[in-house]
Parts: structure tokens; C-alpha cells; sequence
């Protein structure tokens, strides 16, 4: 049987806002019935995006959707990202192995080319008129 896990995945910041929002996300996630859900930072930030998929597939997690919470794709979602996840740049995930474990990692697509940001900007702006 699978067990699925949804990792968020944050940049990090040397501040703590990145790291509250990322865990409202994971939260209201878990509110909406998903129940493992965790969270990994690509610099920063503690945990490191591969020290919590490797935690992660110690737990016996075999596929973990990992979702970066970026606004746009850059060098951190094209290449850093993939390679601390382990799957080929440029791909949506792939069969990784890490100390001794393997899971189907699928990576997903920043949020920004998605037509709800657009409404999410048009409630902001109404509220500075």
C-alpha cells in the first residue's frame, strides 16, 4: 500500500514570517484532510528540503508531492530544488533513493501562472482603496 505525504517547499529567510506562512499553509492543508503534510526550506530555513525527504522516506513515505510555495520558477525551482530532491532538473519528479529508502517524488509548479493569484492581487488592492 502507498503512503502519500505532501511536502511544502519554502526558500526560507532569516526572518520568521517565511516560516509562519508556509506553516499556515501546511495547516490548512491538514484542515482540508490532508494529514501529512510537512515542510522543507531550500536554504535558510531549518529543516533543508533533503534533510526532510530523507526524514520523510525514513517514515515509510513512497511518494511525496513536492510542492514549492514559490510565486514564480527560477534557479532555485529549476536546479537547486530538484537536485537537493534528487529527480533530473527540468523533470516533474522521479524515483529517488536515499539511505537505504526509495519513493516516487513528483514535483509540482510554482504558483505563479495559476489565474487565482490575479483574484488573491484584486482583494489586496481593495483593501488599500
Amino acid at each position: 500500500m502507498t503512503k502519500e505525504a505532501i511536502l511544502l517547499i519554502g526558500h526560507g529567510s532569516k526572518l520568521d514570517y517565511n516560516k509562519q506562512v508556509l506553516e499556515l499553509q501546511a495547516e490548512n492543508l491538514r484542515r482540508q484532510g490532508h494529514e501529512d503534510v510537512f515542510i522543507g526550506y531550500n536554504e535558510k530555513t531549518m529543516p533543508l528540503v533533503g534533510d526532510k525527504l530523507a526524514e520523510m522516506m525514513e517514515q515509510g513515505y513512497d511518494t511525496v508531492y513536492a510542492m514549492p510555495v514559490f510565486i514564480a520558477s527560477g534557479v532555485h525551482i529549476t536546479r537547486d530544488i530538484p537536485r537537493k530532491l534528487g529527480i533530473p532538473e527540468g523533470s516533474d519528479g522521479g524515483t529517488v533513493e536515499m539511505n537505504g529508502h526509495k519513493a516516487l517524488v513528483k514535483y509540482g509548479e510554482p504558483l505563479g501562472n495559476d489565474p487565482r493569484i490575479a483574484e488573491i492581487l484584486m482583494e489586496r488592492i481593495e483593501t488599500l482603496r
